[in-house]
């Protein structure tokens, strides 16, 4: 009965626990950035994606080269796209140059995994561009760009999402349920063992 008890607990720790090693890492990626997709200039410029874990703490976007000078970009995370009653979730500013990854990182906001998300760009600098690709190379998500954010559903920004792993490492109340029904166990094998 001990060695149950031991390999019980020895399963269900880890899920109650999690990892303590926390990391911002890449979720979702795309990466091809082979043309200038949109000029901040046009207006209303949205990428929509699925994020694969449960949260979401941050995004970048790759800027076209050629385009502008340089400039605050600010990407927001949005549950829907600005006029269609979305709200924004996060979102925060840093500086972009041509020819660069510009990304931002916030708060991890957590998220249903596999639904739709918008990521919404603006910048001080309305001649630089954001580069992508115009074959779909992105196929849980699609361009979005002027006023009334109208769809472009063959073109994907060049983009990426990142996600906080402790977090995603959180287990579900039901782990939890077993890490403390595995405990109760423990604590009642030893006591009995002390007889």
């Amino acid at each position: 009965m001990r060695r149950f008890m031991t390999i019980v607990a020895a399963g269900v720790l880890p899920y109650a626990f999690g990892s303590a090693n926390a990391a911002i890492t890449i979720d979702q990626s795309q990466p091809v950035n082979t043309e200038a997709i949109a000029i901040f200039l046009q207006g209303d410029l949205a990428q929509s994606f699925q994020q694969a874990n449960n949260n979401v703490a941050g995004a970048g976007i790759f800027l076209g080269d050629g385009h502008g000078q340089g400039g605050d970009v600010t990407i927001a995370l949005w549950d829907k796209l600005p006029n269609e009653g979305g709200v924004q979730l996060a979102g925060d500013i840093a500086a972009g140059t041509p020819g660069n990854w510009v990304d931002v990182y916030w708060s991890p906001v957590s998220v249903t995994p596999d639904t739709t998300l918008f990521l919404v760009f603006t910048s001080t600098d309305a001649a630089m561009a954001i580069a992508g690709d115009m074959d779909n190379p992105y196929p849980r998500g699609q361009v979005y760009a002027n006023p009334g954010y109208q769809d472009f559903s063959e073109l994907d920004y060049a983009f990426r999402t990142y996600y906080e792993t402790a977090l995603a490492s959180i287990p579900a109340p039901g782990a939890l349920l077993l890490a403390g029904v595995g405990i109760s166990l423990i604590s009642y094998v030893r006591r009995r063992a002390g007889r």
